[in-house]
């Protein structure tokens, strides 16, 4: 993490100290005053239960105001969840706006994660008060303002000259997670490049140290020009739209620190639709790009991915030893061997 090497096709802001962080602060407040920045927070019902978004609450309400809107965007609530959760944000000074996406008597739209993120760029590009939107998740428990505020800095800064900004972290606490980005996007990309060759997409996806992070910032006009993809192929999605609308050179990822612990999911449930919803959304964007998504262009991807995924196993066995972290190799064998199965559909 403290390393300055640039690699890939888009800048890396690499987060070097911590002594900065209080003055990235003032100095987004600053900003905030001319450009306005909103937050959306996306939110399915059992989120609003747990202690990470009250965590989250807490941080937003101390420290240099930046932000001059939050929208919490939900769906999966009951009619008494949505009375009450004015009062889990009452603690926060800025403009609170509350979106309920899937309740009764409202046309069904694409649903979930996606369907609250889509909602919410729609109202706050409407609204037009916020030339910066970012987009946090609702499940992080180790949440810090200071990260939100650099993330944002980078769009914000006018010097910078960046319209979208990604953050990134290590899935490490007391072992390694994120083992849908590890064990099975990672590989999936670069069996990819194997089979099709150095596509433009691809390429400009492998610059992403974490792909999958929910947290971007971006320009008013950028989300206006982002069309939302649905459920666990958002963030894919969303890169890959990036890729169409954006010069490479506007858009960069920003170090959010180390100890960024999001929910955990379960292994041979979630995760593996994850990772079914992600691939159907690649294939699906590649296919955009000429592509051929055929059944022996499916075939020889996942047996390339099946290779790809064996040389990110040892990697990272190798890397939870140097660091002296529990490694169950069996387990994420087993993980991967879903995962691959999700490709054989």
């Amino acid at each position: 993490m403290s390393d300055f090497a640039q690699t890939g096709l888009i800048c890396t802001l690499q987060r070097l100290n911590d002594g900065h962080l209080a003055k990235i602060e003032r100095d987004l407040a600053g900003l905030a005053t001319e450009q306005g920045i909103a937050l959306v927070l996306p939110c399915h019902g059992g989120d609003l239960e747990r202690p990470a978004l009250a965590h989250i609450v807490a941080e937003l309400a101390e420290g240099p105001r930046f932000l001059r809107e939050i929208v919490v965007s939900m769906n999966g609530v009951t009619a008494e969840q949505f009375e009450r959760a004015e009062d889990r944000f009452a603690a926060l000074p800025m403009r609170r706006t509350f979106l309920w996406n899937d309740r009764p008597g409202v046309a069904a739209g694409i649903g979930g994660k996606g369907g609250n993120v889509a909602a919410a760029l729609r109202h706050l590009v409407g609204e037009g008060t916020c030339g910066i939107i970012a987009t946090q998740d609702a499940d992080v428990a180790s949440f810090r303002r200071q990260d939100l505020a650099r993330l944002c800095y980078a769009v914000a800064e006018p010097r910078l000259g960046f319209e979208f900004a990604k953050m990134y972290y290590p899935r490490v606490t007391d072992r390694l997670y994120g083992r849908v980005s590890r064990l099975f996007l990672a590989p999936l990309l670069q069996a990819l490049v194997r089979v099709a060759g150095h596509q433009p997409l691809l390429g400009f996806l492998l610059s992403f140290r974490y792909p999958l992070s929910g947290e971007v910032a971006m320009t008013r006009e950028t989300a206006a020009a982002l069309p939302v993809a649905a459920g666990w192929g958002l963030e894919v999605g969303q890169l890959c739209e990036v890729f169409r609308q954006l010069d490479p050179r506007r858009v960069c990822q920003v170090g959010g620190g180390a100890g960024y612990d999001h929910k955990h999911q379960p292994a041979t449930t979630a995760l593996a639709g994850m990772a079914a919803e992600i691939a159907a959304e690649l294939f699906r964007q590649l296919g955009a790009e000429g592509l051929p998504a055929d059944a022996a262009f499916r075939r020889a991807v996942a047996a390339a991915y099946r290779r790809e995924a064996a040389l990110a196993l040892q990697r990272s066995a190798s890397l939870a030893l140097i660091n002296d972290l529990p490694f169950d190799e069996n387990s994420e064998r087993e993980m991967i061997a879903v995962f691959a199965g999700t490709l054989d559909q």
